[in-house]
């Protein structure tokens, strides 16, 4: 009797390990194990200096490779020579104006390519003189402007040239909306209100074409009042486009889709 008994329970023990061996049920098969392995993550894809005379902006992301960019020096006898990047055919030109990083018109890239994806619309952006413009002596910011929104009208054949400035850029594009013909709307964002020369459009007096122009809260009360000042005399349909932060480039993440708008009309 106890013989039968030890002999049943060694054949029980033995069923018990048969089925906890890899061969049982329990097994994973080979799909479940491929999927507990991590696929790896794709690499994305590296940043590429552009070829030619765009080389001199560095590495750009990898989705403006194939941006069909027009690099052009704009030579005029009065004003000098004025770097330019031109990308779109449509008749609608903006004018692009940068900020004072070193970067010239090389900031403006990415939202060029933004904007030419709208066939409608052209980008053009430029250097201003001591940024990559070899400017003639006592030259103002807004000469070499006008040297674009000339070529807008001429060579790119646009109906509408809109000026967009970021910082720096701001403020001389409410003096070229002030001063300049051929200007049909501009855009400033973030234009410091003590920039040199830009007290001729303060409280927007000056200006002959409706104004989009933005302020973080953060650049403080006396910047938010005086860009909300320009707005409140400038011609009709004008805007003041608030924001709680950013700066130059930074505001046009945030408001992008209104520049572009107002580029539009």
């Amino acid at each position: 009797m106890r013989l039968g008994v030890v002999l049943l329970v060694l054949l029980v023990a033995t069923a018990c390990g048969v089925e906890g061996t890899d061969a049982g049920p329990q097994a994973a098969s080979p799909s479940a194990t491929a999927s507990a392995v991590s696929s790896p993550t794709p690499t994305e894809a590296p940043w590429q200096t552009l070829e030619g005379p765009m080389g001199r902006c560095g590495p750009q992301p990898p989705e403006l490779g194939d941006v069909a960019f027009r690099y052009r020096v704009l030579a005029d006898p009065a004003v000098g020579r004025i770097p330019t990047v031109t990308v779109g055919s449509g008749r609608t030109v903006a004018v692009l104006l940068h900020q004072t990083d070193g970067n010239g018109l090389c900031g403006w890239l990415e939202f060029a390519a933004r904007i030419a994806r709208d066939r409608r619309l052209t980008a053009l952006a430029i250097d201003l003189c001591q940024y990559g413009a070899r400017c003639r002596p006592d030259r103002a910011q807004t000469d070499p402007v006008a040297v674009a929104v000339r070529h807008a009208r001429q060579a790119l054949h646009a109906d509408r040239v809109v000026v967009v400035g970021a910082s720096m850029g701001g403020a001389v594009a409410l003096m070229s909306a002030a001063s300049l013909d051929g200007v049909d709307a501009a855009v400033d964002l973030s234009g410091p209100s003590d920039w040199p020369g830009v007290e001729t459009v303060r409280g927007g007096r000056a200006l002959q074409v409706p104004v989009l122009v933005a302020m973080a809260r953060d650049e403080g009360p006396e910047e938010v009042r005086a860009a909300r000042g320009v707005v409140a005399l400038a011609p009709a349909g004008s805007r003041f486009e608030p924001a709680a932060t950013g700066h130059g480039y930074d505001l046009l993440q945030r408001l992008g889709d209104d520049v572009l708008s107002w580029i539009r009309g």
